[in-house]
């Protein structure tokens, strides 16, 4: 009943009322099937008993009480089927609109949640939810939940008119419900946890798809297509499996509850001929009997797919509780400081831990407001983890990282995002056009202020030269694009906020030297000078830094400015002299024994 509650919450505002009408429409469509029985019950008793009785009744008085029954009885059924037409469409759309509220509840909670829960859960999972589980939610809602209520009102109110018509009836027919009942409880303790299984199966599947899908050019380039096919469709024979499982348990208790249905519906019959044999009940009585005795059976055959649905609802709709209850451990506090950013970043005594192994050990650094920063360091040794402590993807273990001399953690999340300027080592572009890629951050930025981000990323020297130029559409993932263009375009995207603090992910890293000279040249022209961190693999990228901080082991080893580590002969000299072709095959040797790379 919990999660059944907990979905039916997100029927809000007015849609409450609709709701409660539609289900009432529903007691009342119920109420109305009663009606034509007890017509044709009346008619039979009070009209046609008494005219085969006594032949002398003319036929037009007969007519003349039959006509008007007739007439409400056929007035009954169009209301009846109106009502019932309104309230599935009303259902329906509240049904919709509540899951409507609630997806965009889950997308606004999923996007808040930080790298761990991105870490966790698999991305096939996760869409699953927002859709194939969200949907049979919907479909609970709007058709299974109003079925069952239904169910119950006709076993109510036909239960109340067989026994104002004869008890001993009515008492034979229930005799025969505690075996469907009991089948039915049966039934659900053993289909839910196969439910629950095949829903967390087909997740997989869809992870399988989603991940096939983006890294074909992988499968591909490997020739791996058979493995991955193999792979597929072993965890598609689990799903399949699963759902054959499903299957045998409603094969192996569906014949007992529509056995169940059936003899009901023929005691019915016997047990009523008799009653009026014995003048127990009248002929009209046994009328009523035999055309109402299906709203009695007729839940019995219901119970199983009732069982079914509501199986695979529960197991759905915890699926997706469990995701909208999940906190995220990064949000904005009570209070946040929302003040304006110059850009001045320290960070004082940061260690940073994921499952014990630290990641950033006691680093201490300053960087002034305009300042230039160069980070570098072997793979592995904390240069973009230095980069997500800043922008709060990830929180420090220990000590703080301040921006203008206020804890990141203090500030108004949104507010000091939107302060960064950011290009990640991992470039990704949406399906949309270049211009909407490059203004993602500033939505509201003119044609003019894009054209000059894309100019100084030296993006535009080929955007320009697309099939529709700014309003080509460069595809999902930047597909069709060089490594390079994706990379421009992704610094593009970094220069158009115009924020006080830049941050370069070893954004230059599939572009030439030459290119990279022209954007270092462009970017320091720019007017706002701010703060900048580019992380590098290249000396070319940081040489002109005010100051070049070395990387290894997630601690600081090296720090100063090009001349002064060139000076100290350490990992930043030894880089240096490979880059250059200085460096001897002993000192590659030596390099590359050290991780250098």
């Amino acid at each position: 009943m919990r999660e059944v509650k907990w979905v039916f919450s997100f029927i809000r505002g007015k849609n409450i009322a609709w709701m409660i009408l539609a289900w009432l429409a529903g007691i009342v469509t119920v109420v109305l099937l009663t009606v034509e029985p007890k017509i044709i019950s009346h008619i039979v008793d009070n009209v046609l008993k008494p005219m085969f009785e006594d032949s002398s009744v003319p036929t037009k008085e007969v007519l003349n009480q039959v006509v008007p029954l007739l007439l409400v009885a056929l007035v009954v059924v169009i209301t009846r089927a109106l009502l019932k037409f309104w309230a599935n469409v009303e259902r329906d759309e509240i049904a919709y609109r509540a899951l409507l509220i609630l997806r965009e509840d889950l997308y606004e909670k999923i996007g808040a949640q930080s790298r761990n829960f991105f870490m966790k859960n698999r991305s096939g999972d996760l869409i699953n939810k927002c859709t194939g589980d969200l949907d049979m939610m919907r479909h609970f809602m709007s058709w299974v939940s109003y079925n069952m209520f239904e169910c119950v009102i006709m076993v109510v109110v036909v239960l109340s008119v067989f026994f104002s018509i004869s008890w001993e009836f009515t008492l034979c027919l229930l005799a025969i419900s505690p075996v469907a009942f009991i089948t039915a409880i049966r039934m659900g303790k053993v289909v839910r946890p196969i439910f629950g299984n095949a829903r967390a199966q087909l997740s997989r599947l869809n992870t399988m798809v989603q991940e096939n899908i983006s890294g074909n050019r992988v499968v591909r380039a490997f020739c791996r297509e058979p493995f991955e096919i193999e792979k597929f469709d072993t965890e598609n024979e689990k799903y399949y499996d699963l759902q054959l499982e499903g299957n045998r348990v409603w094969v192996k208790y569906a014949p007992i509850l529509e056995t169940a249905a059936n003899i009901m519906n023929s005691c019915a019959i016997i047990i009523g001929a008799l009653l009026c044999i014995f003048d127990r009940i009248t002929l009209g009585d046994l009328v009523i009997f035999t055309s109402l005795s299906w709203m009695l059976n007729n839940p019995m055959q219901q119970l199983g797919f009732f069982i079914n649905d509501l199986q695979r609802f529960m197991a759905s709709c915890e699926r997706v509780h469990e995701l909208y209850d999940m906190a995220t451990d990064i949000e904005s506090p009570k209070n946040a400081v929302t003040k304006e950013i110059t850009g001045e970043i320290e960070l004082k005594n940061v260690t940073l831990s994921y499952d014990g192994d630290e990641v950033l050990k006691n680093i201490n650094l300053h960087i002034p407001a305009g300042a230039t920063v160069g980070i570098m360091g072997a793979t592995g040794s904390g240069k973009t983890t230095l980069l997500n402590v800043i922008t709060r993807f990830v929180d420090v273990t220990r000590g703080s990282v301040l921006v203008d001399g206020v804890d990141v953690r203090k500030y108004d999340l949104q507010h000091l995002r939107r302060n960064i300027g950011i290009a990640l080592q991992d470039v990704f572009l949406f399906s949309d056009t270049a211009e909407a890629n490059i203004a993602y951050g500033v939505p509201d930025a003119s044609e003019e202020e894009v054209k000059k981000a894309a100019v100084d990323a030296d993006a535009d020297s080929f955007v320009s030269k697309l099939p529709e130029g700014y309003d080509t559409i460069v595809g999902e993932r930047g597909m069709g694009l060089s490594g390079g263009q994706k990379q421009r375009l992704a610094l593009a995207r970094a220069l158009a906020m115009n924020a006080p603090i830049l941050m370069l992910d070893d954004t230059t890293s599939a572009v030439d030297l030459e290119t990279e000279k022209y954007i270092q040249e462009h970017i320091a022209a720019r007017e706002k000078k701010a703060t900048k961190i580019i992380v590098a693999q290249r000396i070319t990228a940081v040489k002109n830094a005010d100051f070049i901080v070395i990387l290894e082991n997630g601690q600081i080893t090296e720090q100063g400015t090009h001349k002064e580590l060139l000076e100290k002969q350490g990992y930043y000299y030894k880089i240096y002299r490979i880059q250059q072709g200085l460096a001897g095959e002993d000192e590659i040797a030596a390099a590359l024994e050290g991780g250098a790379f």
